[in-house]
């Protein structure tokens, strides 16, 4: 179970980010100080600036990005299927499930927790190539890692699910996710003088996004 209360804040980058390459590790893990963070570096499409969103937490003493701050948002991520969770769903902003396998559908799942859950913005699950995420609007992001990086294992889902949330917090545009290069890793200031922001790269996913057929009501 990880922590429910959650801070995220998404900044349009002011100054280079250094990328940094090593073994993967799960947003949950304390590595080396740095706080999980999705990086969005736009190729075509209506974004033109590279925006970094950072899960502050409890280590937001590694310092903020330098940039401007597009949102600052605090939410409550919790599990759908976890009894320990049950009394939270009702005040959760975003729901992960960690459900595997293909029936029901991950669209059927991810809408279901939306219609038994009013409150919540974003349901997540898994899918065969990574995640999939269903918003209150009937749009679906699929998420899939690449290179060998797994954007459903268990949290990375719920740093999507917060990105998700956080993006559409900011009226970020959705499309421009589809065309982009989304990058996930670990945020930290660096030791240079003056602070250059450093990425280490956890993998790469790519956003797909769909919509709900109109009407469609979870089984």
């Amino acid at each position: 179970m990880f922590e429910k209360l959650t801070a995220a804040h998404l900044f349009r980058l002011g100054r280079p980010l250094c990328l940094t390459r090593g073994p993967a590790v799960s947003p949950s893990a304390k590595h080396r100080g740095a706080v999980p963070a999705i990086l969005v570096i736009p190729r075509v499409g209506p974004l033109r600036e590279p925006h970094l969103m950072v899960l502050a937490g409890e280590f937001a003493s590694c310092g903020l990005p330098a940039g401007d701050l597009v949102v600052g948002d605090t939410h409550i991520v919790v599990h759908s299927d976890d009894a320990a969770d049950r009394r939270w769903r009702e005040l959760a902003d975003v729901l992960v499930g960690r459900s595997e396998g293909s029936c029901p559908p991950p669209a059927d799942r991810v809408a279901r927790v939306l219609d038994r859950h009013p409150g919540c913005a974003v349901a997540v699950d898994r899918c065969p190539r990574g995640c999939l995420a269903g918003m209150r609007d009937g749009r679906l992001a699929e998420i899939a890692g690449t290179a060998g990086f797994s954007a459903g294992a268990d949290p990375w889902a719920a740093a999507f699910g917060s990105f998700l949330y956080c993006w559409r917090a900011g009226r970020m545009p959705l499309e421009g996710l589809a065309t982009a290069s989304v990058i996930a890793g670990h945020y930290s200031t660096g030791p240079a003088a003056d602070g250059t922001g450093r990425l280490h790269v956890a993998g790469r996913a790519r956003i797909r996004l769909a919509r709900r057929p109109v009407g469609e009501v979870a089984r």
